[in-house]
């Protein structure tokens, strides 16, 4: 029995299939984001999960693109990634975890000063694929922390 799927997961096998070929066992094997479960990104890494979400950017023109390659070296805290959309003028901050990953507390700082100071800030896991595709996507959506995000004490 197949469970119905929403437009987005829709858009994002079709992404998915696009880039990697038919996803079969193998290849949802591969791409746990692209699984059925309801734990469909369960297993991928943060790594996986952050250029599967670049991807997507690429494809609603989300141009500019920052990623710090190796934040051994940079002060800690700071997001991800940062994604610009010339044309709609707007810029994201984008903390990627894994469903089961912790925040720190020096990025858990930065997400709550940059939200605070009327930016856009998202913390996305590969649950909130949905939520991706709406802020990414031509909805527009602003992003938003989640709502249980605990802000650091003052």
């Amino acid at each position: 029995m197949t469970t119905a799927r929403t437009p987005d997961e829709i858009l994002y096998r079709k992404l998915l299939a696009e880039r990697y070929g038919p996803l079969d066992r193998l290849e949802a094997e591969r791409f746990p984001a692209a699984a059925d479960s309801v734990e469909r990104g369960l297993g991928a890494s943060e790594e996986q999960w952050r250029r599967q979400v670049r991807e997507i950017a690429t494809r609603y023109g989300w141009t500019l693109q920052y990623h710090t390659v190796d934040s051994r070296r940079s002060d800690p805290g700071w997001p991800d990634e940062v994604l610009g959309h010339p044309a709609q003028r707007r810029t994201l901050f984008v903390e990627f975890k894994t469903d089961t990953g912790r925040i720190r507390p020096a990025q858990r700082i930065w997400l709550a000063h940059l939200a605070d100071s009327g930016l856009e800030v998202a913390l996305w896991r590969p649950r909130d694929l949905p939520t991706v595709l709406q802020v990414l996507g031509p909805g527009r959506h602003r992003a938003v922390l989640p709502t249980d995000f605990r802000r650091p004490a003052a």
